[in-house]
């Protein structure tokens, strides 16, 4: 019984710790927001590897929480049931998931949405300056000729 008490609280403690990364990652998505809104290369370089380091933790985490849940089933048929502290706070962390997944879900629309338009500048950007290509080109004959002044050529 003490084993699943303990699975308890470390699944609980990995829930927790699921919570924090998914919020930090959010707040990581609206700095991100507002690079993309300035432009800001830089930022937003910065911005996409902290999200990344973040969805790579999230991914360990969500790992450490399949195999505590597996654990957790095979203790789950022969032992006490939650406690309503327990399952309050179940209720809780569940709730707080739900409103971070739904933040989360908004925040990758906007981002998309961003960087769709950035990609749509872009495309435009690229147009009319190949479009300008040639009259800022040197003409051709002067590209064949070595230039002046050197010995040897």
């Amino acid at each position: 019984m003490n084993d699943f008490n303990s699975s308890r609280t470390e699944l609980a403690d990995l829930l927790e710790r699921r919570l924090a990364i998914v919020g930090t990652l959010a707040e990581s998505l609206e700095a991100g927001r507002l690079a993309l809104g300035r432009n800001d290369a830089e930022a937003i370089a910065r911005g996409a590897a902290h999200q990344a380091e973040l969805c790579h933790q999230w991914s360990r985490l969500e790992e450490q929480l399949r195999t505590q849940a597996a654990k957790r089933r095979v203790w789950a048929c022969s032992s006490e049931p939650a406690s309503s502290a327990d399952a309050a706070r179940s209720a809780e962390l569940a709730a707080e998931w739900a409103t971070l997944s739904t933040r989360i879900r908004y925040l990758a629309r906007v981002h998309w949405s961003l960087l769709r338009h950035m990609q749509r500048s872009l495309a435009v950007w690229s147009r009319v300056s190949a479009s300008c290509q040639p009259t800022y080109s040197p003409p051709c004959a002067l590209l064949d000729r070595p230039a002046p002044g050197r010995p040897g050529e």
